[in-house]
């Protein structure tokens, strides 16, 4: 059964909360460690801006969606580019032939005749002397052709037509941001993949483990670490005409503090970084400090799992970002194992309070005086 202190006011929304909790909770630090267990959940449950549900990291199977975008690249997959199907944008040009001796070409000296070059349009239809408006979108360039000299039938005896590509301006994307030579670039035939786009833009200009890739596709994008590419195929999706390619710096590190023996900010290493790896990155909990039974993630998630996790009624659609404060027990072997499963992410937040007893013993040392040295007595 999921254990979760829900808000009776909408969570706040946006990344920004978690930082803006973080700096509330300060207020009621005990001497020299940051808040403890029961100061930091009553806090939360009082907060004046609504409050950041808490959530038992063992009393849900968490979905967990990838680092650097939900479902990354994978959720626009599409097929190979085709570059035998002329697109809205393609320009094609047309020359007809006949041979007949009383057809449309009889008086002429020759008996073809180049029509010229004419540009797709938006719609798909491309306007030619005598052949009219035809469909051209969907089509091969053989099929364009049968098409017109169908059209030249009623004008002419034995009609043929050729028709080839003279530019692919239906093809074109585009590569910018943290790339070497940003531009725009055509689609081939072979069917490039998101990391081809980045190597015709001349390259990352920044270590993959560092950058972001963004693909907008019409009113739709996604996004993945660069070195999530690099390992899973599925996430090399094909590029589509119209593409949009962004590539930015990723913050992709996380922080903790508290009673850990080394906490910090600690930048991820390509691939999937656990929250027990984590917790062994910032050097384990101290012995004689940590409350190893209420450990904490404090997160911003995607409105939909914090809907799966029933943070969010079902019929909540909207979007953005909801805090989330995870709690684990590492006193609970349940716990040891749920934390080898569960990915931390960026701009995640690690804290460990002081266990009660050290904050007895913290707030008793304030009361003893330090032993001042013998000095002696001026002589008389």
């Amino acid at each position: 059964m999921l254990r979760a202190h829900f808000p009776h006011r909408r969570p706040h929304r946006t990344a920004a909360a978690l930082l803006l909790l973080s700096a509330s909770l300060a207020g009621c630090a005990s001497p020299g460690a940051g808040p403890s267990a029961n100061a930091l959940e009553n806090s939360v449950r009082i907060a004046s801006t609504g409050q950041a549900p808490i959530v038992d990291l063992t009393a849900y199977n968490m979905p967990s969606a990838p680092r650097g975008g939900q479902g990354g690249l994978a959720r626009l997959a599409g097929p190979k580019f085709n570059g035998g199907t002329l697109r809205p944008g393609d320009t094609v040009t047309v020359r007809i032939f006949d041979t007949g001796e009383d057809g449309l070409l009889s008086t002429a000296s020759s008996s073809s005749l180049d029509l010229g070059s004419f540009k797709i349009d938006e719609a798909g239809y491309v306007d030619l002397p005598y052949a009219g408006r035809l469909r051209a979108a969907g089509s091969t360039p053989s099929a364009l052709r049968n098409r017109i000299a169908g059209g030249l039938k009623g004008s002419s005896i034995s009609p043929e037509a050729t028709v080839f590509v003279s530019e692919t301006g239906g093809s074109g994307f585009t590569v910018n941001g943290g790339v070497r030579q940003a531009g725009r670039f055509n689609l081939t035939t072979q069917g490039e993949r998101v990391l081809d786009a980045i190597a015709m833009a001349g390259g990352p200009a920044s270590p993959s483990g560092e950058t972001e890739v963004t693909v907008i596709r019409g009113g739709d994008r996604a996004s993945a670490p660069m070195d999530r590419l690099l390992v899973d195929q599925s996430e090399n999706i094909y590029v589509q005409p119209g593409d949009q390619i962004f590539l930015g710096r990723d913050a992709t590190s996380f922080t903790s503090f508290g009673a850990f023996a080394s906490p910090g900010e600690f930048n991820f290493q390509p691939g999937e970084l656990t929250l027990a790896q984590a917790v062994a990155r910032s050097g384990g909990l101290l012995n004689d400090r940590a409350n190893a039974s209420r450990v904490y993630l404090l997160r911003s998630e995607p409105s939909s799992v914090a809907r799966s996790l029933g943070i969010l009624p079902p019929s909540d659609t909207s979007g953005g970002s909801v805090p989330v404060i995870y709690r684990v027990d590492m006193k609970q072997p349940a716990s040891l194992f749920a934390m080898q499963s569960f990915p931390v992410q960026k701009g995640d937040l690690l804290y460990v309070p002081n266990s009660a007893g050290a904050n007895i013993r913290q707030s008793l040392n304030l009361f003893q005086a330090p032993q001042q040295p013998s000095v002696p007595a001026p002589p008389q």
